[in-house]
């Protein structure tokens, strides 16, 4: 399992991933053929105490899907919803049949209201290019302050036309792989520096497999308050993110 990793080392790291578009040989093929589009996807984190990790983009076509609920989560979805580490997912995604381009956001996402606003973005605008023919996109995000948790769109349809809008709004999902414990003992340590609620542990330094669920991804039932979350500060919203598409080219 991969590390949980501190704020500082989020931010430094950009998340594993700064902002990069990567296209598999059959998006390339694709391109030549219906051309190239390039993309706005703002995505604006609505809840002040779920801060996000940088956003994972995904234009792909109906052969590929992100995630399906009531389906078990991949092991690269499972290590974003559990680690915020969107790596294992990028890699499984890059080249994979039906999948244009991936692209991952700079730093963690926080709306006002808690300490880690000062210095990190509620939103971020990733620049996203892809065939035209793609069709579809999906974007994950980790609610860090979950065991599991996550913001998620999946198979939404591009704008066609140059200029065209499209808006949604991301939906709050469990993973399923984790128990919903609540402790701060169990989740990545970020969370509480970001919204500045603290406890004694540190926090995890990597997945429990002792807290395994084999679940299904399924709507996330929200904090409970029952060990250090609180259920009004730490509520995760049932809209937790705006995403804006916009076809620029």
């Amino acid at each position: 399992m991969n590390s949980k990793r501190s704020l500082a080392t989020l931010v430094a790291s950009g998340a594993v991933l700064a902002a990069t578009t990567l296209a598999g040989a059959a998006g390339v093929a694709a391109a030549e053929m219906d051309g190239e589009a390039t993309y706005r996807v703002t995505v604006t984190n609505l809840a002040a105490g779920q801060p996000q990790t940088p956003p994972l983009v995904v234009l792909h076509g109906a052969e590929a899907s992100l995630a399906e609920s009531g389906a078990p989560a991949s092991e690269g979805l499972q290590q974003l919803a559990e680690n915020g580490n969107p790596q294992i997912l990028v890699d499984a995604l890059s080249g994979a049949e039906g999948v244009a381009a991936v692209a991952v956001g700079e730093h963690p996402l926080v709306a006002g209201g808690v300490p880690g606003a000062a210095e990190l973005p509620s939103f971020a605008a990733l620049e996203v290019s892809a065939p035209a023919s793609a069709g579809l996109v999906s974007i994950a995000s980790m609610l860090i302050c979950t065991n599991d948790g996550l913001s998620l769109v999946h198979d939404a349809a591009l704008p066609a036309e140059v200029g065209a809008q499209a808006v949604y709004y991301s939906g709050a999902y469990d993973a399923g792989t984790e128990r919903n414990t609540e402790s701060f003992a169990d989740l990545v340590p970020p969370c509480q520096g970001v919204v500045g609620v603290t406890g004694e542990s540190e926090g995890a330094g990597m997945s429990n497999p002792d807290l395994a669920e084999g679940g299904v991804l399924a709507e996330h039932p929200g904090i409970a308050g029952a060990a250090d979350l609180d259920a009004m500060t730490h509520a995760v919203a049932e809209q937790p993110a705006l995403v804006v598409i916009e076809r620029i080219s």
